[in-house]
């Protein structure tokens, strides 16, 4: 009886912990085959990516010959700061002004459809899209050459992405 009492008692328990996870809702935006030769595609919309933007300014690799220290040669206009502040306004009212938000990451991928999957624990900053517009203000390291910006709107336009390199402050879809 005392083994049936305990075999109930870890079932409730594995039953009342439920699935793991972080909360975070994560919508799926490509359409998969059922393997009867329908397809079937998700609720969410589908991602527009804007392919607009120039390349990063990725500096030369340096080498020296030095061997020590003492031997190194700074020029003066070398910072030994690796924080940027960076300040992007966003412009996307010649695609929507339904109210949205915007999110920028730090780490991202692209898929082979050309569209991005961002590191969802990378967000550098995020911002309210009203009327189409808004600004960003966020700080960041010199080595970062690109970021990922993602808006989603409230009333279920499909969603936007853009690649944006460390060249620009702005973006206007």
């Amino acid at each position: 009886m005392n083994k049936h009492m305990t075999i109930i008692a870890m079932i409730t328990l594995l039953t009342a912990c439920g699935g793991g996870g972080d909360g975070g809702d994560v919508a799926s935006v490509t359409a998969s085959d059922t393997g009867n030769g329908s397809a079937s595609t998700s609720s969410a919309p589908s991602m527009l990516v804007d392919t607009s933007g120039g390349v990063a300014d990725i500096p030369e690799t340096i080498t020296s010959s030095a061997t020590s220290m003492s031997e190194t040669v700074v020029s003066d206009d070398f910072s030994y700061n690796p924080v940027l502040e960076q300040q992007f306004d966003v412009d996307i009212r010649g695609y929507s002004v339904s109210p949205a938000y915007i999110s920028i990451y730090g780490a991202f991928a692209e898929n082979d459809d050309g569209t991005f999957t961002a590191d969802y624990n990378s967000r550098i900053t995020s911002a309210p899209v009203e009327d189409g517009e808004a600004t960003l203000d966020y700080v960041s390291s010199d080595s970062q050459y690109y970021v990922l910006a993602e808006v989603w709107f409230y009333d279920g336009t499909s969603p936007v992405q853009k690649r944006i390199p460390n060249t620009e402050a702005s973006w206007t879809w």
